[in-house]
């Protein structure tokens, strides 16, 4: 059963890839992000997966990851809240979280081993705009049919994840630092769950275009 939970990161993107294929019509214009992130998580993590299977250093592809994925989901959390392509708070977070990202790399954790900083700040990160858009969303007439928006859902997915994948990685240091390793890598079925529930809902988001098309919620900085 755990190695089918890990192998979550290949075929759950791939499965919510299938779903973007089926609605690429009606999908091109407003998810095309979501679109290009299950791609690269699914070419990312089928190799990792691969060379993880011939035990070879796979470490490199979950620092790549981390950093690509900040990008790719602030630009479409910001998008959604502002309407805006490139807001003065996606250049500002990302280009800090880029140079923290340089600095991890070449000063704290090399792309040998596993980048528990970088990614456990880019999980913070996306957990506030998740949180963030949940807000402007509230105060919205939006809110009145939340249940068929495509980007409810969709970030709602980034939400629970990011929300675990925190509680996961503080785990997972606090074992490393006291020396039990081994019960700190017991901690990735339980983000392995919690890829299942992100990938479940983005496809549920993405479903949602099929009754009706994106609206992007009027909210300035």
């Amino acid at each position: 059963m755990f190695k089918v939970l890990i192998y979550s990161d290949f075929y759950m993107p791939t499965l919510a890839l299938i779903v973007c294929m089926a609605l690429w019509k009606q999908i091109l214009k407003s998810e095309w992000v979501i679109f290009l992130y299950c791609l690269l998580n699914t070419l990312l993590f089928s190799t990792a997966d691969i060379l993880s299977i011939r035990h070879t250093n796979n470490m490199p592809f979950y620092h790549i990851n981390s950093l690509i994925e900040l990008w790719l989901i602030s630009f479409y959390i910001l998008k959604k809240v502002t309407g805006k392509n490139f807001s003065t708070i996606f250049w500002g977070i990302n280009i800090a979280y880029t140079a923290f990202f340089i600095f991890n790399v070449f000063a704290l954790e090399p792309p040998t081993v596993f980048n528990s900083n970088s990614a456990g700040l880019e999980s913070l990160i996306l957990l506030f705009l998740s949180m963030y858009y949940l807000l402007a969303l509230s105060k919205s007439d939006e809110i009145l049919h939340f249940q068929v928006l495509p980007s409810f859902w969709i970030i709602s997915g980034f939400l629970i994840y990011n929300a675990v994948s925190i509680l996961v990685l503080l785990s997972y240091k606090y074992f490393t630092y006291i020396n039990l390793p081994k019960d700190g890598d017991n901690l990735w079925g339980v983000l392995s769950v919690a890829i299942i529930v992100k990938f479940v809902l983005i496809s549920t988001g993405l479903l949602c275009h099929k009754k009706r098309q994106t609206t992007h919620l009027p909210f300035l900085l």
